[in-house]
């Protein structure tokens, strides 16, 4: 994009055809009382991005903080067990699906308040709370940051079980079975249940890549409204 301002509504015109002809697109950004912010713009380092980077970092110090009590503390504490190797690859397998949510949640939930805030004025030409403008401007980089930890709990997932944990619990029932003589029946519910809930994830997973894919300038602005829409609505 290439913010074109001015006084001259023929020269901004005229500008801004020369900058489709190179192939990028003009963004009228009103008169020429605009021009120092858009000169400051490259002095700027992602101003856009300090909102949604404090809250997921609050979100994951707190979930954290909350899983270290509840599998960690807690059992030392209680029954004397070591299980601070959890801290590795659990707990953060715990905190990344919480925080990809709860960051999707928060992407959808200011046009919510936004609909409801219009309708309750009766109009929508009147401003939003900075509060809310904010809020609604960084939605973009709050949606990406949740894909971000949604990647790594997928990540983390795939090595579940190659981890020397899941392998001793493995091979302690295969022994326990091999010295009981016995053998524990497949339960089919569970089996379903489990299948479906990993179907799910990558249904779910796929279906959040698709969407943060849509976002992008260069693919939102290569469909329609109805595709974008159909897309958001799925």
């Amino acid at each position: 994009q290439v913010f074109v301002c001015g006084d001259d509504a023929e020269a901004k015109r005229m500008v801004m055809e020369l900058v489709r002809a190179l192939g990028l697109t003009p963004l009228d950004q009103g008169s020429l009382l605009a021009a120092r912010q858009i000169e400051n713009y490259p002095l700027q380092l992602f101003p856009m991005w300090k909102f949604p980077i404090l809250l997921s970092l609050g979100l994951t110090i707190f979930f954290t903080l909350y899983c270290l009590a509840l599998d960690v503390i807690y059992p030392y504490v209680c029954r004397k067990q070591d299980l601070s190797f959890l801290i590795a690859v659990s707990i953060p397998n715990k905190v990344c699906p919480v925080l990809a949510l709860v960051l999707l949640a928060l992407v959808y939930l200011p046009g919510v308040l936004a609909a409801i805030l219009q309708l309750w004025r009766g109009t929508k030409y009147r401003r939003f709370p900075h509060w809310l403008d904010r809020w609604m401007l960084c939605r973009k980089q709050l949606g990406l940051v949740a894909l971000a930890f949604a990647s790594v709990h997928v990540l983390y997932t795939l090595v579940t079980p190659i981890r020397s944990y899941i392998r001793w619990r493995t091979s302690s029932q295969i022994v326990s079975q091999a010295l009981s003589n016995t053998t524990q029946p497949l339960d089919t519910t569970n089996a379903w249940l489990s299948d479906s809930y990993l179907a799910l994830g990558i249904l779910g997973f796929f279906l959040f890549v698709l969407l943060g894919i849509t976002s992008l300038p260069s693919v939102s602005n290569s469909v329609n409204w109805r595709e974008f829409r159909f897309v958001q609505v799925r």
